[in-house]
């Protein structure tokens, strides 16, 4: 990249590590309702047994079985929070300039892009950034934690490509 006529999205690590935050604490917060609720219906199936009769069982194991499914998806979001921000570092996730656009450690000059893609995310996962060459190579970064909004990235890529290339935002919508 030569300097001239650039256009520089960093990586948002603070959106990230917020992200992060709040599943943990989602994760957290899971944890101690899901403790209150057995304790509360193993409470009431002790204390109201004659009331409550063969139903104490499913009382607590219902509380049991929602708080743990709760629990599952919370720690699965943990994770799926943590492997992002281990690819969001501090710095440049793409640059585009009037030769070409660079992606995650992959310059190609615009003759070599076959396509820019806004791909949606999956599972919890951000919608993605990705820039495809015509030999198969190919980038992405996670458009969730850029600083740049789509329709700025897709306005310099048109502009420094010369009307050659734009963002595909169409899978967005899907």
């Amino acid at each position: 990249m030569n300097g001239v006529g650039e256009y520089v999205v960093f990586y948002a690590p603070e959106a990230v590590q917020a992200k992060v935050k709040r599943w943990r604490s989602m994760l957290i917060q899971r944890l101690i309702s899901t403790a209150f609720s057995v304790a509360v219906g193993a409470a009431v199936w002790y204390f109201f047994a004659a009331q409550v009769g063969s139903w104490g069982p499913w009382l607590v194991g219902s509380a049991l079985v929602i708080g743990l499914i709760w629990v599952i998806i919370s720690t699965v979001g943990l994770l799926i929070a943590r492997s992002e921000a281990r690819t969001v570092a501090p710095g440049p996730a793409f640059a585009v300039t009037r030769d070409g656009a660079w992606i995650a450690n992959l310059w190609l000059t615009w003759p070599e892009v076959g396509a820019v893609l806004a791909n949606p995310g999956r599972f919890g996962r951000s919608a993605r950034l990705a820039v495809q060459g015509r030999d198969g190579r190919s980038a992405a970064v996670p458009m969730e934690y850029l600083s740049a909004l789509p329709a700025n990235i897709d306005s310099a890529v048109r502009a420094l490509s010369g009307g050659r290339c734009w963002i595909d935002l169409s899978r967005l919508d899907d």
